[in-house]
Order: C-alpha cells, then sequence, then structure tokens
C-alpha cells in the first residue's frame, strides 16, 4: 500500500491540502477526523525558553545600568555576577587591557578569593592571546598546562577550565571576560550569544566612561588654568608675566603647538606682539599679520577656526606656516571694557577640529586677557600720577631749598629720564648776553652731542612742544644718529617769555602719551620759574659741570 504524501511548507509548517489550500497541521487532522488537539511545551522547549528569558532579563538589567546614574564599577560588578548566575560558572572576572605594561588589570570580579585576586600580575597568556585575535570564546584547560604560571593557584582555587571572552568596542579589544568552571563545560550557541552580548555592553560601558572622565578631566583643567590666569590677573600688575603665562599654560592645556597674544597700538592701529610661546623667532619675524582675514575677521568679534593654515586663504603667511609646521589655527579676539585691543592665536603642529566647549574655554582666557590689560593700565596711570605729583613735589622743594643752579639743575635732570622713561635729558638756557642757548644740564648723553649747541632749536622749538623722529641730520655724526632715535623738545616759558628748552631723548622711536606731555609740561613751568629766580641772582655760571654727564 503506497503511504500518502504530504507537502508541508517548510518555514509556516502548513500543509498543502487536495484543494489546493494551505492549512497548519492541527486544521488538517481535525478536518480528515483525527479528532481535537490541545498545545503542551516538551522539557527540551521549555528549558531553552526558560534560558533565553533569563538572559533576556540580565541584559536587559545590564543596559539599564548603563544607562542609568549608576558608577562605572556598579555596572562591571553587575556584569560579572549576572554572568556566574545565568551561565551557571563557579566565578567571573573582568580584566582591562593596559598596553603600556602588557598586562591586564582586574576591574570587577565574582565569586573569587582575593588571594586569587592578588596573585600577581597577568600578562597576556594563551587564552588572552585567542580572545585578542578574535576568537569569540577561546577555553583554555587548566589540566593540560601544568607548567602555567598560576596553575596551582588555579587548583587551589578549585578550577578546571578558563573560558575568554574578548571585550570589544567596534573594532578594538579593550580587555577580556573571564568565567572560571570547576568541570569542562560544552557552551550552545545561545551561551555564546549572550555572553558576547553582555561582553559588548561591558566593553561600551567602559568606553563612555573613559570618554566622559576625559572630558572632565580637560574640563578641570580649564578650570584649574582658567582659575590661575584669574589669581594672577586679580593679584599682579605686571602684564607681560600675565601674559607669558596665558600663552604657556594654554598651550599646555589645549595641547596645541604654541599660542601668541597680539595687542592694538592705540597710537598706530597696528598690532604688535605681546607674548608668545612655542614659535621661532624666524616665524615670529616674518611680518605684519594686520591684513590677514583671519585676523580682520576675530578683530570683528568673531572666533576664527581654521584647519588647515597652508593652503587656507585666510593666512597670509602660508608657507611661513608650512615650514614652521602649523597645521591648525583658532584666533579669538581681546576685548577690554566691551573694546577689541587684540588677538589670542593658537597654533597645532595636527589637523585640528576646535569643538564649541573648546572655542568657549578660550574665549573666556581672552577676556582675562583683556581684565589683565584693563587692570594695568588702570594701576600704570594712578601710578604715574602719584609718581609725577611726586617728582614735582621733590623738584620744587630742590630748587626753594638749594638756590645754587649749578648743582641743583644737574640734579633735576638726571631724575628725567627716569620719570619720563627715556634714555636721556638735557636743559638748555637762552643767554640774554648772546642770545644762544646754553647748555647748563644734561644726563645719559655722550660728549659728541653735548658739543652741538644748536640741536634742532629753531624759533618753532622755542616758543611750542616739537617732538621729532631723529632720521637724517647733517648736524649728528653716525655715532649719534644710530643712537638717538626721538626727541621731544619741551619750552621754558616765564611770564609769556621763553628763556630755555627742556628736552628728552630715546633711544628708540617713541611717542609720547598726553599724560607724559602734561606732566613734562608742568615740570618744565616749575623749572622755568626757578631759571627765572635763578636769573635774579648775582653772576650767573651758565658752563657745565662734566660730573653729571
Amino acid at each position: 500500500m503506497t503511504k500518502p504524501l504530504f507537502p508541508i511548507c517548510g518555514w509556516c509548517k502548513k500543509i498543502h491540502t487536495e484543494d489546493s489550500s494551505w492549512q497548519t497541521i492541527e486544521e488538517y487532522l481535525s478536518s480528515i477526523g483525527f479528532g481535537e488537539f490541545t498545545h503542551g511545551m516538551c522539557p527540551a522547549c521549555a528549558e531553552k525558553i526558560f534560558q533565553k528569558r533569563i538572559y533576556l532579563e540580565s541584559y536587559q538589567n545590564i543596559c539599564k545600568a548603563i544607562s542609568s546614574s549608576i558608577s562605572l564599577e556598579e555596572v562591571l560588578q553587575l556584569i560579572v555576577s549576572n554572568v556566574v548566575k545565568v551561565m551557571d560558572v563557579k566565578a567571573s572576572l573582568l580584566r582591562l587591557m593596559n598596553m603600556k605594561t602588557k598586562t591586564l588589570d582586574v576591574v570587577a570580579h565574582y565569586g573569587l578569593s582575593d588571594a586569587y585576586i592578588n596573585k600577581g600580575t597577568i600578562r597576556f597568556d594563551k587564552s588572552i592571546a585567542d580572545a585578542l585575535e578574535g576568537k569569540s570564546v577561546s577555553v583554555y584547560d587548566i589540566t593540560e598546562n601544568h607548567n602555567s604560571q598560576y596553575y596551582n593557584n588555579a587548583l587551589a582555587e578549585g578550577f578546571r577550565s578558563i573560558l575568554s571572552i574578548p571585550l570589544r568596542y567596534k573594532d578594538e579589544v579593550i580587555g577580556v571576560l573571564r568565567m572560571y568552571t570547576v568541570e569542562p563545560m560544552k557552551y550552545n550557541e545561545e551561551d555564546i550569544r549572550f555572553v558576547e552580548a553582555i561582553a559588548e555592553q561591558a566593553a561600551i560601558a567602559i568606553v563612555n566612561a573613559r570618554h566622559f572622565e576625559s572630558i572632565i578631566e580637560k574640563q578641570k583643567e580649564f578650570l584649574r588654568l582658567f582659575q590661575e590666569v584669574s589669581k594672577a590677573v586679580s593679584s599682579t600688575y605686571d602684564i607681560d608675566n600675565v601674559f607669558n603665562m596665558i600663552v604657556k599654560k594654554i598651550s599646555e592645556a589645549m595641547k596645541v603647538k604654541a599660542a601668541t597674544i597680539r595687542l592694538i597700538d592705540e597710537k598706530t592701529g597696528e598690532l604688535y606682539l605681546a607674548a608668545s610661546h612655542g614659535l621661532s623667532e624666524k616665524y615670529l619675524s616674518r611680518g605684519p599679520v594686520d591684513k590677514e582675514i583671519n585676523i580682520m575677521e576675530a578683530l570683528n568679534e568673531r572666533p576664527v577656526a581654521i584647519y588647515d593654515a597652508s593652503t587656507d586663504e585666510r593666512v597670509i603667511y602660508r608657507q611661513e606656516a608650512e615650514r614652521e609646521n602649523i597645521k591648525s589655527m583658532l584666533v579669538i579676539p581681546i576685548k577690554a571694557q566691551g573694546k577689541i585691543i587684540g588677538v589670542l592665536r593658537l597654533l597645532t603642529n595636527y589637523f585640528r577640529e576646535f569643538t564649541t566647549t573648546e572655542i568657549n574655554f578660550v574665549t573666556a582666557l581672552a577676556e582675562q586677557c583683556g581684565i589683565a590689560i584693563h587692570n594695568a593700565q588702570m594701576f600704570e596711570k594712578k601710578y604715574k600720577e602719584v609718581e609725577y605729583l611726586k617728582t614735582i613735589h621733590e623738584i620744587t622743594s630742590l630748587i626753594i631749598k638749594n638756590p645754587d643752579f649749578n648743582t641743583t639743575l644737574p640734579l633735576i635732570v638726571m631724575k628725567l629720564p627716569l620719570i619720563m622713561n627715556t634714555s636721556a635729558a638735557a636743559l638748555r638756557v637762552l643767554n640774554p648776553e648772546t642770545g644762544k642757548l646754553d647748555l647748563v644740564a644734561a644726563s645719559g648723553l655722550n660728549q659728541k652731542f653735548l658739543l652741538n649747541e644748536n640741536i634742532n632749536l629753531d624759533a618753532s622749538a622755542l616758543n611750542n612742544l616739537s617732538i621729532f623722529e631723529v632720521k637724517s641730520t647733517k648736524w649728528l655724526d653716525k655715532t649719534v644718529q644710530d643712537t638717538v632715535r626721538s626727541i621731544m623738545n619741551m619750552p621754558l616759558i616765564v611770564y609769556n617769555k621763553t628763556i630755555g628748552v627742556m628736552s628728552f631723548l630715546t633711544y628708540k622711536k617713541r611717542q609720547f602719551s598726553s599724560d607724559e606731555i602734561d606732566f613734562a609740561s608742568s615740570l618744565a613751568d616749575v623749572v622755568a620759574i626757578g631759571i627765572n629766580n635763578w636769573r635774579n641772582m648775582p653772576k650767573p655760571d651758565y658752563s657745565i659741570n662734566n660730573e653729571y654727564y
């Protein structure tokens, strides 16, 4: 007798009936008189489904712990304890790779004694090597490795085998999850998938924690630097020291090659270098940067980030940047009292995208630069005012107490370069008998200069303030011309009559501030009155006392 053929769908298990319809096995058997059916579950399926539920619950608990505020230490401890319970093993251990020492450091364990945990340094052994080579599961049979370094420790702990699963994050292996058994164990596909999933979650938790810690550490470093700069700004008026500290510290904190601070000269409107760190003298002297678009944009209150300084058209000195190995730049405006006064620039020797957090931090530091400048300017102004008043008082007292101007005027002239921060000073008095200007006192000048009695003193110099830059003159030889760069002549006037000239000279190009001019004018009035009184004394002596030169 030929047995009937039942076409059954290999996927849904339905039977293809004679009328070309598809019915479940239960429906078909009932239709041909086999009776009613009920459903149950065999022991094998029940065990499998129950195991899947346990896996799912454990996995969900671990994922929930990672996404909540539980610390990394608690998450890792939850992982090893769940592995022991679900996989029915004796113990579990999590180790992370230390690439510097080539060792595996314990970060979490469950079911192991302190003696075993502290048995010694674990280096990359065969089971670890297998896991690091990409094998999902590596079973290490202790009985086959009597020469293993910790063979006796494992036997004392009651182990027979060790199972290692790599902790992978993307393509990187960062550690190993280990399970210890008292007997060799055969793992099915479901077991392996569960442990791999748990190991993956452990890797994610560790990488996220490391990333978070690096962010926190960077923020702490930013905070420490910000506090240090703020303290320096509030405790000292030495602005050069503050700027030098900022460029050095910010280079370290931001991990960049170099940093510079450039400020706007109020008189010329040009940028000058106030401080730098990490750059060669050759690069710093490459030329003016005022016309660079990145600088101009920063001076318009916009931070500017440049990824490739060697190709970006906003950088003028691209070749110089390439030779200096400068890759990326960040330019931040410096403000003081709501006004742009300069720029803070960071330079890297690798291509870098600056984050919003980093830009905000550098902007905050630039604000501290602005505060430092404002504080220093305020202090300098107040200090100068006090020094000016003190000097005028001292000179007035000197004139009143000592009518001998052969000694008084040289003493006065010796004070002038100190308070005016010039290289030299001189006093010339109009001789009523000869009509010429006689040099009566000088400080900081050489003999060649002293011998020239008519040093750029025309009619305008006798009646008005004159400030000029020495470039080319007929009356100075090369030695003096190479030395003196700027001169300010202040007329000595009494009762609307000019009686002499007080000169201030510098060996570098110099522009005198309005405060300095006002002070020099007040000082000239005091000296003029003293000289006028001196003239009324019998037998004035206009000769030079050379011991003061």
